[in-house]
């Protein structure tokens, strides 16, 4: 995902929860700076350096917490609305036909 698409999603999530529309406004650069890596931290994605200063961030700073545990949820939601599993038997009919063709 692109810098400008997480800096828009970032600034989405705040208005949405009624926080400013500027990603790093409740303490300063540090914010935007961790707030543009944590997707990449959420996925488990970041060299082991830049977990620690994500992480040592979220651990002094509440909003991006907030944030950060918001992001973890909603994808959590998402997760498992997307583990339906196929009907019995579609997998083997699947694969017969790719067979036949």
């Amino acid at each position: 995902m692109s810098t400008e698409i997480r800096r828009d999603a970032a600034e989405l999530i705040a208005y949405a929860r009624g926080q400013s529309a500027r990603p790093g406004a409740a303490c300063g650069p540090a914010c935007e700076e961790a707030l543009l890596r944590l997707e990449a931290y959420l996925d488990g994605e970041l060299p082991d350096v830049e977990v620690t200063v994500v992480a040592d961030h979220l651990t002094a700073c509440f909003p991006c917490t907030d944030r950060a545990s918001f992001e973890q949820a909603l994808r959590d939601i998402i997760r498992r609305s997307c583990a339906e599993q196929a009907p019995p038997g579609l997998l083997e009919r699947v694969r017969l036909r790719l067979e036949q063709a």
